[in-house]
């Protein structure tokens, strides 16, 4: 009798008939330590400069991105943080004593060279794109140009998935240049790479100063200005992350939750379309196949393809033949700095008890898993499934209300690249910029909506 053929739910996972058995590609290993050394990479100046990875294979950003996207929750739920700290965009105006002696934001309009400036570069748009950096990342790269009379006149995003950071000097500490590419880890060449001075974080008006040739420098003489863009480096800092933050929510990722998240409507489709029992599941590591491609010279997508089939088919033999039963598997292991095992492959046996309804609960605990690590709160994003899960409309708002009032630090960090420009620039001493929440009246109060400001 021919071997039943295996089924392929996608590249990152399959169904092996003959053993009942479940394989998945966990993406665990992605984010773990130690990342490589820094590399040396020569750059559109002709010159080399050493490079710090952003992850083993200097790619996380869009290795997290491909793994966050297949989850609807975690696109929900990061949805609705970016769209949370955006509030009502970026204002500018003066803080006033109102008649009740409560502080009080008055927006203003009348600088036309502000107006200008926000008008010229689109404010509103690089907002949204520095809200969705620093909401994945915690790491934000805004770009300022200066004209030749040396006053800012641009603003720009730089995206973080494409940006890199040099080594620090070891002397001084400092991260000087900022490397901009779209094809980290794919080898870029020197023509790939942008090159862009970065600004020191702490006495960021007055380096600019000294570059730009206004005052003297630590010799006593005056710069000639060569460089016109500059990096203001920006991050939410988490523990010992000196060029790379590591945001908190990518626990999600190393607990396993959102591999388990994404596995359920593959195998449960599979349920329904197979009839399938699932009596083993094997958890390979994210880098499982790009090491078998690597050792055979395999580069086409076809090739891949069959060299997967292949490899489930190997292993679907080898746990379903009889003569195999009592023998043993290698499976390799490394471990992160943590001392936390990093196998290649793992085989785990299931206690399979089908009697229909299968992982609606653990539908439920993911979710309610993944939003606690989102910071949002399921009933506010409905990615609770089941009976009796509804609030009611005072619950969702004070909810909100709660969520916003923790974005604070956020927004701090995404203004301080206007606060640096109003220094420079000499814009009135007494403006200030700030990001309003909205926020939702009772219905006995009032309809509609009024400004707050955070």
């Amino acid at each position: 009798m021919a071997r039943p053929k295996v089924i392929l739910l996608d590249q990152q996972s399959a169904y092996l008939p003959g053993t009942k058995c479940a394989v998945t590609t966990t993406s665990r290993s992605m984010i773990a330590e130690p990342k490589t050394e820094p590399f040396a990479q020569r750059v559109k100046d002709g010159k080399s400069y050493r490079i710090v990875p952003w992850g083993d294979k200097n790619n996380l950003p869009a290795k997290i991105m491909e793994s966050c996207y297949k989850s609807p929750i975690v696109t929900a739920g990061m949805n609705f943080n970016c769209s949370s700290a955006y509030g009502d965009g970026i204002m500018y105006g003066r803080w006033k004593v109102n008649e009740n002696g409560k502080k009080v934001f008055v927006e203003d309009r009348s600088i036309k060279e502000i107006n200008a400036f926000f008008l010229n570069n689109d404010m509103d748009n690089y907002l949204l794109e520095q809200v969705n950096d620093i909401t994945w990342f915690y790491n934000i790269f805004p770009e300022i140009l200066l004209n030749r009379e040396r006053k800012i006149v641009g603003l720009r995003h730089k995206e973080a998935a494409f940006s890199r950071l040099e080594e620090m000097d070891p002397t001084t500490g400092e991260i000087k240049h900022h490397f901009y590419s779209a094809k980290w880890g794919d080898s870029p060449g020197a023509d790939n790479i942008d090159i862009t001075p970065i600004l020191s974080p702490y006495d960021t008006v007055e380096d600019l100063r000294v570059r730009m040739g206004i005052k003297p420098g630590k010799n006593a003489k005056k710069a000639t200005p060569k460089q016109f863009r500059f990096i203001i480096p920006i991050n939410l800092p988490t523990p010992g992350r000196n060029y790379y933050q590591k945001p908190y929510w990518y626990s999600i990722i190393e607990s396993g939750w959102l591999d388990y998240s994404q596995r359920i409507p593959e195998f449960k489709n599979a349920l329904l379309e197979n009839q399938m029992v699932i009596k083993y599941h094997v958890e390979l590591s994210d880098d499982y196949f790009d090491k078998i491609f690597r050792a055979e010279g395999l580069t086409t997508p076809e090739e891949k393809q069959e060299r997967i089939k292949k490899e489930y088919n190997d292993l679907n033999r080898f746990l379903s033949t009889v003569k195999n039963t009592g023998k043993t598997v290698i499976s390799f292991i490394r471990y992160d700095a943590q001392g936390k095992e990093l196998r290649r492959m793992k085989i785990n046996v299931i206690d399979n008890k089908i009697t229909g309804g299968e992982y609606i609960e653990d539908s439920e605990e993911a979710s309610n898993i993944i939003s606690y690590g989102l910071g949002v709160h399921p009933s506010l994003i409905g990615s609770s499934p089941g009976k009796n899960k509804n609030i009611s409309g005072s619950e969702a708002r004070e909810l909100f209300i709660i969520k916003q009032s923790m974005l604070r630090p956020i927004r701090d960090r995404m203004l301080r690249p206007l606060y640096i420009i109003k220094a420079y620039n000499q814009w009135p001493d007494d403006i200030d910029f700030v990001i309003p929440n909205t926020t939702l009246k009772t219905l006995d109060s009032g309809t509609g909506s009024e400004k707050i400001i955070s």
